[in-house]
This record gives C-alpha cells, sequence and structure tokens, in this order.
C-alpha cells in the first residue's frame, strides 16, 4: 500500500475570525498539499500554501492529523498552525487547480470542510503539538 503525506496550513487572520482557504476544482480546502521527496512536512506546507495561496507563512505547531485508508493507498493529513508573513491570497499561478485563494469566516470554513469533525475554530483554539525534524 501506498503512503502519501499531505501537509496544510491554518492560517487565521489577524482578528482571528477568518481562515486562508483555497478553491479546489470541485471543494474548498485548507492551503496545502503533497509532500515531496527529501521535503520535511512543514517544508511541503510552507511551499504549498505559497504555489496555492500567493502567501509566505511560518509555520508552527501540529493541530491535526487524520488518515484516509483504501485498497491501494494510505493518506495521511497533517494540519500546522501558521503565521502569515507576507502576502494577499491569490490563485497561485504555479498550481492549476487551485481557481481561487480567499479570508472565509471560520463558520462558513467549517460548512465547507466537514472532514474535521470538530470545525475548524477547535483547529484554532487547540494549542498543538510539537514538531521537529533531525536530518542526518
Amino acid at each position: 500500500m501506498e503512503r502519501i503525506d499531505v501537509a496544510y496550513t491554518l492560517v487565521a487572520d489577524t482578528v482571528g475570525d477568518q481562515v486562508l482557504l483555497v478553491r479546489n476544482l470541485d471543494t474548498w480546502s485548507l492551503p496545502g498539499g503533497q509532500r515531496e521527496d527529501g521535503e520535511t512536512l512543514a517544508e511541503a506546507a510552507r511551499r504549498e500554501t505559497k504555489e496555492e495561496a500567493g502567501v509566505d507563512v511560518e509555520v508552527g505547531a501540529v493541530v491535526h492529523v487524520s488518515e484516509r485508508i483504501d485498497g491501494k493507498v494510505h493518506d495521511v493529513f497533517h494540519v500546522f498552525r501558521a503565521e502569515l508573513l507576507a502576502g494577499k491570497p491569490a490563485a497561485g499561478p504555479d498550481d492549476e487547480d487551485v481557481s481561487l485563494a480567499a479570508w472565509v469566516p471560520v463558520e462558513q470554513a467549517s460548512a465547507l470542510m466537514p472532514w474535521y469533525p470538530d470545525g475548524v475554530a477547535a483547529m484554532l483554539q487547540v494549542g498543538g503539538v510539537g514538531y521537529s525534524v533531525v536530518r542526518e
């Protein structure tokens, strides 16, 4: 069974009542995507956020982990809290699957992404868990 690691960022506006989402082909999601070989999860989250939403972020703690397993693929999804460093949300020209990047109210974001059972607000409130990398 193939394992695929996916890293997302949860970026809130300065007030904390909106989060950054991207519109993919048929659904809304947090900015993020598949980790590439040799890349850490945090590096993937940062890169994918830039590619999909056109903004630079600082990646912080892990706030959610989920899995999807079918007959051939085991996807592991990691959501990191992230702080906006620079840029204004815009669909990135480097990702043809994303048509829009926008600030969305937290309640609406939870409705658009029902796969987070406790909702986006719960992920914003949790302190998260540490994340570290050792390269040898």
